[in-house]
């Protein structure tokens, strides 16, 4: 039986799988929130809640209201009723037909002018690279950049598909400093003590001062020793100091695995953790440091023994989180450290998670920025357009299918044809909804290419399965023949493509790596289903 052929079995799994990625949903009728201000006194919706009526409202209209009771919110996850004191502070965007996410041409998005506090073009282009990777990282979002100069000023224009001014803001804001620091208690006798780190230093204490290896510095002040800096924050029987163990140029890896990258639930909220990799610089300080720090006693009942201090990590000079320190840690090198957090919600845990993630992967701003203004862009095609290009694309396949039914006068090659065709072009979205990877009008281009190529190779099948020799050759090595020009035309096609994908930008960068899915997604999945179904016809 022709379903149990494992090519076409490999073809329907993949649509299936492709599908369900997809979900499309052909009547959506609510909205769904993108954002939740930090001081909204909503309780219970949650980001991705899909909202359908307020206080049985339109839900946009609801929205720029003011409460000050308790209201009804009708959402995806049942009816809630919550207080409110003022406005609900959520944004939202009309509920998606589907998973895919669309680009700046279909759907629109938020805007952003922002002015650097430097004027050179070499720091502005730091910057913008900076920022491009803080927000790729955060959505693999479609961003644009770039330098807008006006009055001898210069700016950076930044566009994204989707999302909200919001939560664009907490992005940009951030000027992406990352410290790490240990406290440092050392205990005074006879106006004196000893600081270790690369070797033992005597420290002299005088009132509100110390003196060090030359150095005399008091309270506030910063002195730097054996590459580690600190602060002093007390003087009195003891010299209370602050380290900076690492900071944001010691991060060399931000893992975004499973492994090293989860949420967990935890009594009423979420735990989010995730792994750094450190420089052997930073991972060398800390060892210095913790030489320092004494082992605490151990707690009755416990069998986990841990440093008297912890560590403190900052973000712009807020503290995120402070962790404790494993007693076997001491005075060792250690390269990798667990950050995590807790949060209410799952989806402010993933949303917390992977805003932290971006930062530390982008790395800390090079100078300063200001937002200057911020909004809302309309989109210059409109879903219109989209809808119109998918006509437009099955329209073509039947009448490239017509022409092809004129040529070899039977109707049930047409079917098979057609229906491989609609597959590829599932499997692409499938792909493209699974590597959130947004949909514009470089992608239509390129999956139109995709279909094309894809058809011409369904028609080398056919022609050399349906070719008369004089020589006697088998169906299959005629088959086999068509399958290695098709072969052959694709690795052409990704080698074409390559260069695009590898350093090209834009639009180009989107055609490229649309087009090669759609190839590999032929020549591996669907050309070969292709192929049995015309021998299994052939045959009959």
């Amino acid at each position: 039986m022709l379903l149990k052929n494992p090519r076409i079995m490999i073809l329907i799994f993949f649509v299936v799988i492709s599908l369900l990625l997809i979900s499309p949903n052909p009547n959506p009728r609510g909205y769904v929130v993108e954002y939740i201000q930090k001081n909204s006194t909503v309780s219970g919706i949650n980001i991705g809640d899909v909202l359908y009526k307020i206080n049985d409202q339109d839900v946009l209209a609801a929205l720029e209201k003011e409460y000050y009771d308790t209201i009804k919110i009708e959402t995806s996850a049942g009816t809630r009723y919550v207080s409110v004191n003022g406005s609900l502070g959520i944004s939202v965007e009309p509920e998606p037909f589907s998973n895919l996410k669309f680009g700046l041409d279909l759907k629109g998005g938020v805007r952003a002018l922002v002015e650097p506090n430097v004027t050179d073009n070499e720091t502005i282009n730091q910057i913008i690279s900076t920022l491009q990777t803080r927000i790729n990282v955060y959505g693999l979002r479609e961003s644009i950049f770039r330098p807008v100069y006006y009055e001898g000023k210069g700016f950076i224009e930044i566009s994204m598909a989707g999302g909200t001014q919001e939560e664009l803001k907490e992005l940009l804001e951030h000027q992406g400093k990352f410290e790490a620091k240990i406290p440092v208690i050392l205990e005074i006798v006879d106006s004196g003590c000893l600081l270790k780190l690369d070797k033992e230093y005597s420290v002299a204490v005088d009132n509100n001062s110390i003196s060090i290896n030359g150095v005399s510095a008091g309270i506030g002040d910063s002195f730097t020793l054996a590459g580690v800096k600190f602060s002093i924050e007390s003087i009195d029987n003891e010299l209370n100091l602050t380290s900076t163990v690492f900071t944001g140029s010691d991060i060399v890896t931000v893992f975004f695995d499973p492994q090293k990258s989860r949420i967990e639930q935890s009594g009423d909220g979420y735990n989010w953790f995730f792994s750094v990799k450190l420089s052997n610089n930073g991972a060398e300080k800390f060892a210095l440091v913790t030489q320092n720090v004494p082992v605490a006693k151990m707690q009755v009942g416990t069998g986990d023994r841990y440093l008297e201090s912890r560590i403190y990590l900052y973000l712009d000079g807020n503290l995120i989180d402070d962790l404790n320190i494993a007693a076997e840690l001491k005075g060792k090198v250690v390269t990798e450290v667990m950050i995590t957090g807790w949060s209410n919600s799952l989806d402010q845990a993933s949303k917390t998670k992977a805003q932290l993630q971006s930062i530390l992967r982008s790395g800390a701003l090079p100078a300063s920025i200001e937002i200057v203004q911020m909004d809302t862009v309309s989109p210059t095609l409109g879903m219109g357009f989209l809808r119109s290009a998918i006509i437009a694309g099955g329209i073509a396949i039947l009448v490239v299918s017509l022409i092809a039914f004129i040529r070899y006068r039977k109707i049930k090659f047409m079917v098979p044809m057609i229906a491989v065709s609609l597959s590829e072009v599932i499997i692409i979205l499938g792909i493209a909804s699974l590597i959130n990877w947004t949909i514009d009008l470089a992608a239509i281009a390129g999956i139109i290419a995709a279909i094309g190529t894809g058809i011409d190779a369904q028609i080398i099948i056919l022609d050399q399965s349906l070719r008369k020799e004089r020589l006697i050759v088998t169906l299959k090595e005629r088959v086999e023949r068509a399958f290695f020009i098709i072969f052959g035309a694709g690795g052409t096609t990704i080698a074409a493509m390559l260069p695009l994908m590898t350093i090209g930008f834009g639009l180009l960068r989107g055609f490229a790596i649309t087009t090669i899915i759609g190839v590999l997604a032929g020549i591996l999945i669907a050309r070969p289903a292709f192929g049995v179904i015309v021998r299994s016809m052939l045959k009959e």
